[in-house]
Parts: structure tokens; C-alpha cells; sequence
């Protein structure tokens, strides 16, 4: 239980400290970062930090779920789980005796597709009495039989888990990855000591990756969908808001589709992985107790030789301007809920910053303006939240969305919810924020950007994201002071301007009503 006057001295403190590591923003951030770029593109950043003797390290590539295409939905992320099965050395018993099981399984699985279509219409030419019609299910029993002896074959090579294992017995934390919409990530922590080992391994992996385990790595990809959009009801919710709200973009995408993952092969996922996994489409940022000369030579040995690919074609769709209010209703067994989304910029728009501070002023904690007005006041809510979706710290590549997340508080309904979200907005839009509220606002934000930046991993991410989107990690600098330069007027007018009806998605969760 806490005392109301402790709450108000732990907030006084925490404005207090935020104010204080704002005001000192200006020496925490004129940060020594070196920079090189390898001959054949790739571009390595290191900051060196002494403190204690460990490094962090943070591996940017230039491809996400964006860049995918009919047919490719959900390589990136397929290939975010596939990029730590292995290499020829690593997780094999014996590389070259695995792989032609490997040629054999892709060509058994590629006839076995043709057979089961082939059959899928020879099923339907009988139902309309056509005769004479093949019949496939003897041959796809015999596939299915060679199919089998070749999987159990392959599980006899593989060493599980072995990337994992490796580093774990040199100290590693952290191991792991990401797949965005505009770029994948890998990240791992390391004793310093062990900064050969990380170059020797990385640059395999990147050089002669084995999508071993790939069909059964599918099945789990398509399993995580079930669990964490097909069963919940909030992402089911925001999948049909994304979609709604996108009509042209790639990030109209929320959760690749299982009919498309199904049909994703080794052969073409490999495909993908040489267009787009290149080390003139990568950043590497070292951060920690490293030299920065040792690590730039290092990198040079281990990289340079990966030879450098074409630019593929970036994404050239432009989501068109949003001309009238778009609703679309979910039903699911789960309490109602509504998001509300609104067409916004990218990263490199002047008001990127303006939306930065209008989100902090309407749902950072208990008193943004959200949260007293629909959850203390009026009491018609039980949570409220706003975000930017896809939403990457460096802002994303093309124009997102700003979204408003409610949820209703029995009895009142989404519809009053969503009636008192727009009373707030059009205040945002009529009233100018007092200096005060906006001051309180800018140092929370400061504070925060300093913070994200005391670790190491921290510290990578944000140099290697602000690197891979702007073409140069100093555009990480420039953040303070355009949050210094946003004015009232500012946030009124992009209010204005972004928060008008015909901007506007509305996605409800309503109840499934029970079947009678």
C-alpha cells in the first residue's frame, strides 16, 4: 500500500532527475563514435567504453517484413529464426553428407506440392463426372514414404542449439534477434576478450549460413501466429485496424499470413537471404571495452572478403491520402476494446518530433491528459495508450500511423470512449499547450533518450538504427534539438491537421455473441 504523499515525493524526485539529466543533454550526447565502412559496403561504428570489460553488439541489416512480396510473406521473419540453426561448420555433424539430404528434401517437397495440386483438381474434375481422371493418392503415399526417411535422416546430422551453446560457454547474454518492417537485428554481449571469437562466428554465419531444420522452423513460425494474434484478441483487433488503414503500403501486414508461409521453400528463403543480406545493406555497431582500430581491422579480416550484392529495388508503394473515416468491427470472446489510428509522417519529416511530444502529452502516465480525462475523471476507461506503429525508435522509413488504444470500463461503452478521445484531440488542436505542460514534456523525453543510451546495448542499437535510417548515425544528434524547437503552435497545428475525421481509422472489439 502506498501513502498519497509518497507517490507525490516520488514523482516530485522523478521530475526532478529527468529535468536535471536534460539540462545536462548537451554533454551526454557528443558521443566519440568512429565510423568505417569496408571496402565492400559494410559499415562498422564502435564506441569505446573502458568502464568494465565487456562489449555489446548490435547488427542492423536493411530488410524487414516491408520488403517482402506476394509469395515472400514472411521470409524476414522466417529468416530471423533461420539465421541461428547454423552454418557448414556450426550445427552439423558432418556438412558434407547433410547436404545433398538437403537437395533431396527441398526436390521431394517441391514434386509433393505439384502432386497434392494435381490432385486437388483431379478431385474436382471427378466431382462434375468427368472420368478416366488420375488418381494421385498412391504416388503422393509413395513421396510421403521417401519424404520421411529423408527427414529422419537429416535430424541425424543436425547438433541443436549449437550457436546458443557456443556462446554461452564464452560468456555471452543477451543472444538474439528482431524482424521490423524496415529492418532485422541480431544482438548479443560479450567479455571483452572475446571479440575474435565474435568476428570468426558472425562472419561464417553471414557467409555460409545452412537453413537447416527450414520446414520445421515453418510450422513454429506459423505457430507463433496462432498463439499470439489468432488467440488474443487485442491483436486480433489491431491486425484488422492496420489493414484498414492500409490500403497500398507493405505495412498493412501485421502477422504474415499462414497460407503464404506455408508455401515458402528453402531454395526461394535463400534467394531472399543473398539479394537482401549483404554487407553493403548492414551496420555493425561494437559498443564497450574494445579498440576501435582492433575492432576495424578485425571486421576487415572477417567481412571483406563477403562480396557486396546490387541494391535491390527499395519499396516504391505510396500509401495514398485517406479521404474519408474507416471502421471495421472484430468480434471476439474478450471485453470490448477500441483502437483508433491516424495516417502520420516518417522519420525524416520536419513534425516527426511534434508527434513525439503530442504522444507523451496524452498518455505518459498518470497525469498526461488521456489519462486524468477518461480513467481518473470521468471514469469511463480502464486503460488508454497511445504509440506509433510500426513505431522504430529512429522512426520508420515511410509514413506510419499514430495510434490510440482504450479500454472501456464496464458499463460505459467504446463508443463514449471514443467520443471523449476526440474532445481531448480537438483541444490538442484549439488550445495552446501551456509552456509549463510542454517544458515537463520535453525533459521527460530528453531524460529518456539520455537514459536509453547509458548501456552499451543501448548506446549500439540507437547508433546502428539512426545509421541504417538516416545514412548517417549523427542524425541521432539532431533529436534533442528539434524537440527543443516544438511550440504550441506547432502541436496545434498538428493536431489540426492529422486528427481530422476523414484521417482516421476506427477498429472496435466487440463481444461475440453466443450462438443460439
Amino acid at each position: 500500500m502506498h501513502r498519497e504523499g509518497g507517490i507525490g515525493t516520488v514523482v516530485a524526485i522523478a521530475l526532478m532527475m529527468a529535468t536535471v539529466t536534460a539540462a545536462r543533454a548537451k554533454d551526454d550526447v557528443a558521443l566519440d563514435v568512429k565510423k568505417h565502412v569496408l571496402a565492400n559496403g559494410m559499415t562498422i561504428l564502435v564506441v569505446e567504453r573502458k568502464a568494465a570489460p565487456v562489449f555489446a553488439t548490435y547488427m542492423h541489416y536493411k530488410v524487414g517484413s516491408a520488403n517482402e512480396w506476394p509469395g515472400m510473406i514472411g521470409a524476414a521473419h522466417l529468416l530471423e529464426h533461420m539465421l541461428f540453426k547454423g552454418t557448414q561448420a556450426i550445427g552439423t555433424k558432418n556438412y558434407e553428407r547433410e547436404v545433398p539430404l538437403l537437395v533431396c528434401e527441398d526436390s521431394l517437397r517441391a514434386v509433393i506440392e505439384l502432386e497434392q495440386r494435381a490432385d486437388t483438381m483431379a478431385y474436382f474434375q471427378r466431382s462434375i463426372g468427368l472420368k478416366d481422371v488420375p488418381d494421385h493418392h498412391a504416388r503422393l503415399a509413395v513421396l510421403d514414404t521417401q519424404l520421411d526417411s529423408v527427414k529422419k535422416a537429416l535430424d541425424g546430422f543436425v547438433v541443436k542449439s549449437e550457436y546458443e551453446q557456443l556462446y554461452d560457454r564464452n560468456g555471452a547474454t543477451g543472444f538474439n534477434a528482431g524482424t521490423g518492417y524496415d529492418g532485422t537485428t541480431y544482438y548479443v554481449s560479450f567479455p571483452s576478450n572475446r571479440l575474435p571469437l565474435y568476428f570468426t562466428v558472425e562472419a561464417d554465419r553471414m557467409a555460409h549460413p545452412v537453413l537447416r531444420e527450414f520446414y520445421a522452423e515453418r510450422e513454429v513460425v506459423m505457430e507463433e501466429r496462432r498463439l499470439r494474434v489468432d488467440n488474443e484478441g487485442s491483436a486480433k483487433l489491431f491486425e484488422q485496424l492496420i489493414g484498414t488503414a492500409f490500403i497500398a503500403h507493405p505495412y498493412q501486414i501485421f502477422w504474415e499470413w499462414p497460407s503464404e508461409v506455408r508455401h515458402l521453400t528453402r531454395p526461394k528463403v535463400m534467394d531472399f537471404y543473398r539479394k537482401y543480406y549483404a554487407p553493403n545493406r548492414m551496420v555493425l555497431a561494437i559498443v564497450g571495452d574494445v579498440d576501435a582500430n582492433e575492432v576495424f581491422q578485425r571486421a576487415e579480416a572477417a567481412f571483406d572478403a563477403i562480396p557486396r550484392q546490387p541494391d535491390p529495388d527499395p519499396v516504391f508503394t505510396v500509401e495514398p491520402p485517406q479521404e474519408g473515416e474507416r471502421r471495421v468491427i472484430q468480434e471476439f470472446d474478450a471485453e470490448p476494446y477500441l483502437s483508433v489510428a491516424y495516417h502520420k509522417t516518417s522519420f525524416d519529416d520536419p513534425d516527426e518530433m511534434v508527434f513525439r511530444v503530442i504522444h507523451r502529452l496524452l498518455s505518459d502516465g498518470r497525469t498526461s491528459r488521456l489519462y486524468k480525462s477518461l480513467v481518473l475523471d470521468k471514469q469511463i476507461a480502464l486503460s488508454v495508450s497511445t504509440y506509433e506503429y510500426p513505431g522504430s525508435d529512429a522512426g520508420d522509413l515511410n509514413p506510419n500511423l499514430f495510434v490510440i488504444d482504450a479500454e472501456p470500463k464496464s458499463p460505459h461503452t467504446t463508443l463514449e470512449v471514443e467520443t471523449a478521445l476526440y474532445e481531448e484531440l480537438d483541444r490538442l488542436a484549439t488550445t495552446p499547450v501551456e509552456p509549463r505542460e510542454l517544458e515537463k514534456i520535453k525533459n521527460r523525453i530528453a531524460a529518456d533518450f539520455i537514459w536509453s543510451l547509458y548501456s552499451n546495448l543501448g548506446l549500439a542499437s540507437q547508433v546502428a538504427e539512426y545509421e541504417a535510417r538516416a545514412g548517417d548515425w549523427r542524425y541521432l544528434l539532431s533529436v534533442r534539438d528539434r524537440l527543443a524547437k516544438v511550440t504550441p503552435a506547432d502541436i496545434m497545428r498538428v493536431a489540426k491537421t492529422a486528427f481530422r475525421p476523414e484521417n482516421r481509422t476506427v477498429a472496435t472489439l466487440v463481444p461475440k455473441k453466443p450462438e443460439s
